[in-house]
C-alpha cells in the first residue's frame, strides 16, 4: 500500500523519510529564522516607502498627474497586448512584466557592471521588487500566479520553456527577481488537484492559524518543503510522475543554478540581489498560504475547500482579482476578469459550507490580525450569510482559526477503509 494511502493525511510533508526528516528540520529552522530576519528588513522598506509614498500625495495634484501617468501607460501596452497576447485582458500581467523589466533589471544590470556593492542602487532593487506596502510585490506576483495558469503562458503561440522546464519564460522573469524558485507544475498539478485537502502539501490543517508558534512550526516543518520543492517532488514521486518530478528538479536548478553563477562573479551581489529576496519571498510565501487557507475549525469534509479557503473582497487594490480565492479554487482556470461574476454564481455553494469573506483586508492584514488575535477588528470586516452580532462575529472566529479535526476524520477515513475491505 502507498504511504499515502496508509492515512489520510501524511505523518510528515510528502511523507519524507523520518531520517532525512530528522536531519534537514534543524537546518530548516536556521533558514527560516535568516528568511525572518531578510523580510523583516524588507518589510521595514517597505513601510517606509508607503510613509514616503503618502507624503507625496499630500502635494497637490501630484496624485493627479500620477494617475494620468499610470492610465496612459496602459492604455499603450494595451494596444500592445492586443497584438502579442492569447487574450486580450491580460494586459495588466504585461504590464507588470514591463515594469519590472524597466526596473529592478536595469538596477541589477548596473551593479553587476559596477561590481562593487552601492547601496543606493540595493535599496533601488528593493524598492522596485517589493514597493510600497509590499504592492509590488503583490502585483508580480499575481501577475506570475496568473501566467502559470495558462497553458503555454500568456503570449499567443507555445511555448518551448515550458516543455523543457515546467514554466514559461514569462513565469521564470517574474520568479527570479522575486526570489522564487519557479513552481507553476507544483502549483497547478498539486495544490490545485488536491485542493487544500489532506494530500495538498500547501495545505495548513494541522495548525491553529492565530498561533505564532504554530505559523513558525510551519514554516520550519512545512514551507522550506515547498519552497526546495521537496514535498512536490514526492508527491508526484508517489503517483510516478515523471515529467512532473523533472519539473521540480528543474525549477532548483534554474534559480540555484544563477545563484551559483552570480556568487562566482561576486559572492555580495548574489547574497544581496538574490539570496535576501529568497529569504524574504519564502517568509511572505508562507504568510500567503497560511491566510489564504485559515479556517479549518469544525471543517467536516476534509475536502471542502470552500469551508477553509478565504475570499477577501480588499479595496482599493485587489490585483488582477486575488482576492476571490475560493473562485480560483472552485475554477482554476477561470479568467482572472471573470472572478466576480463567479463569486455571485457560487455564493450559495459558500454559504452551505460556512466559507469566511472578509471586506477590506489585505492577505497581510489578515495575517496581522490573526497573529495578534485581534478577533474585535477581523469580526468587523467578516461578511457573515446571515444575521449575526458582533460577539458571535468573535466567537465564530476564535472557533474557525483552528485545526481541522484531523483526529475525527482519520477515525472516519480508517472506518470506511475497513468498511470498504470487507466488502471486497
Amino acid at each position: 500500500m502507498s504511504l499515502y494511502n496508509a492515512s489520510l493525511y501524511p505523518k510528515r510533508p510528502g511523507n519524507v523519510n523520518p531520517l532525512l526528516h530528522a536531519l534537514l528540520l534543524p537546518v530548516f529552522a536556521v533558514l527560516v529564522a535568516f528568511n525572518t530576519v531578510a523580510a523583516g528588513a524588507i518589510l521595514l522598506l517597505s513601510i517606509l516607502l508607503q510613509g514616503g509614498r503618502r507624503l507625496l500625495a499630500l502635494i497637490p495634484g501630484l496624485a493627479t498627474l500620477g494617475n494620468g501617468i499610470v492610465e496612459r501607460y496602459h492604455a499603450l501596452v494595451q494596444r500592445l497586448a492586443n497584438r502579442i497576447l492569447k487574450d486580450p485582458r491580460d494586459e495588466p500581467i504585461l504590464a507588470a512584466a514591463i515594469t519590472l523589466g524597466l526596473t529592478a533589471f536595469p538596477v541589477l544590470g548596473l551593479q553587476l557592471v559596477l561590481q562593487e556593492i552601492v547601496w543606493p542602487l540595493v535599496l533601488a532593487f528593493y524598492a522596485f521588487v517589493y514597493g510600497p506596502n509590499i504592492r509590488a510585490f503583490v502585483r508580480s506576483f499575481s501577475a506570475m500566479h496568473q501566467e502559470g495558469h495558462r497553458r503555454g503562458g500568456i503570449f499567443k503561440g507555445d511555448s518551448r520553456c515550458e516543455t523543457w522546464t515546467g514554466n514559461t519564460f514569462l513565469y521564470i522573469f517574474f520568479a527570479v527577481p522575486l526570489g522564487l524558485v519557479p513552481h507553476a507544475t507544483a502549483h497547478l498539478q498539486q495544490h490545485h488537484r488536491e485542493n487544500t485537502g489532506p494530500l495538498d502539501i500547501y495545505a495548513t490543517a494541522r495548525y491553529n492559524h492565530a498561533n505564532a508558534w504554530h505559523f513558525m512550526v510551519y514554516m520550519v516543518r512545512e514551507v522550506m518543503y515547498q519552497q526546495f520543492m521537496i514535498s512536490p517532488y514526492l508527491y508526484f514521486k508517489s503517483r510516478r510522475k515523471t515529467a512532473q518530478m523533472r519539473s521540480m528538479v528543474m525549477g532548483n536548478l534554474i534559480y540555484f543554478g544563477l545563484l551559483a553563477l552570480l556568487a562566482l562573479y561576486s559572492w555580495q551581489i548574489a547574497v544581496l540581489y538574490m539570496l535576501i529576496p529568497w529569504g524574504a519571498s519564502n517568509f511572505l510565501m508562507g504568510v500567503i498560504h497560511w491566510a489564504q487557507h485559515a479556517f479549518y475549525g469544525g471543517q467536516q469534509d476534509p475536502k471542502d475547500f470552500m469551508c477553509n479557503t478565504t475570499t477577501l473582497l480588499e479595496t482599493p487594490v485587489n490585483v488582477l482579482n486575488e482576492g476571490y480565492h475560493v473562485c480560483h479554487h472552485h475554477w482554476a482556470n477561470v479568467h482572472w476578469s471573470e472572478s466576480p461574476a463567479l463569486f455571485e454564481k457560487i455564493k450559495p455553494e459558500m454559504k452551505a459550507s460556512r466559507s469566511m469573506v472578509f471586506r477590506d483586508l489585505s492577505v497581510l492584514d489578515l495575517f496581522l490580525l490573526m497573529m495578534l488575535r485581534r478577533f474585535d477588528t477581523l469580526a468587523a470586516k467578516l461578511d457573515w450569510w446571515e444575521p449575526m452580532s458582533h460577539a458571535e462575529k468573535v466567537e465564530l472566529l476564535k472557533q474557525r482559526v483552528q485545526p481541522a479535526p484531523i483526529a475525527e476524520q482519520e477515525k472516519d477515513f480508517h472506518r470506511h477503509t475497513l468498511t470498504k475491505n470487507a466488502a471486497a
